[in-house]
């Protein structure tokens, strides 16, 4: 006598978070969506400084206030994603208004996701800027600068095991004509920045 045929019943959300394979393990996802806040000072160095001295690394009184707003737009698996999105910096004490529209390369892989949530993060895309702030002129070997050079942040966020819809973040807020490849620029401006970042799935509001 043939066996009844068993359907299997289709996986929740908790189900799926825990299945094996490529996708995120172990995590309820808050959702693609993100919104943040932050805020940084402005390096006296290289960007390069920081990396390799950062000892050295001093702050000058040049501010920097920015909101952003993205989503998830990859799962590679294996803890990799992709996200894109929009941000909007202002500069308070050298003036002029940014706008950017990075996409960001994410790692969240880490075997203590469960314990204690952590991405690496690095964004990157063009950055225009309303005015040539005077750090991004003096720091190009021509004085020059340009309203339009690339964004390249560096990132590391820490998240709330109990809540992690929320992070906080400390990033490299770096723009540069990527060693003079755009408009002849060779150097450029990097601020050290701190975040707060909420994320959401818009079906919640429905």
């Amino acid at each position: 006598m043939r066996a009844p045929l068993e359907i299997a019943a289709a996986p929740t959300p908790e189900t799926a978070s825990t299945r094996p394979g490529p996708t995120r393990p172990g995590r309820a996802d808050p959702g693609p969506w993100q919104v943040e806040v932050s805020y940084g000072r402005l390096n006296a160095g290289d960007f390069t400084d920081i990396i390799f001295q950062t000892h050295k690394t001093t702050l000058e009184t040049e501010q920097l206030g920015g909101i952003a707003f993205g989503r998830e737009i990859v799962d590679i698996g294996y803890g990799f994603s992709i996200e894109a999105g929009a941000y909007f910096g202002r500069r308070f004490d050298e003036g002029g208004v940014e706008f950017a529209l990075p996409i960001t390369f994410v790692f969240d892989g880490f075997p203590w996701r469960d314990r204690l949530p952590m991405r690496l993060r690095a964004a990157i895309g063009p950055s225009y800027i309303t005015k040539i702030t005077p750090t991004e002129r003096r720091k190009d070997d021509d004085n020059q600068g340009s309203k339009v050079l690339n964004m390249f942040n560096p990132e590391i966020e820490i998240g709330l095991p109990g809540a992690p819809e929320w992070s906080g973040f400390f990033r490299l807020h770096h723009r540069s004509g990527i060693f003079g490849l755009i408009d002849g620029v060779t150097g450029g401006s990097t601020y050290l920045v701190f975040g707060l970042r909420h994320r959401f799935d818009v079906d919640a509001f429905e």
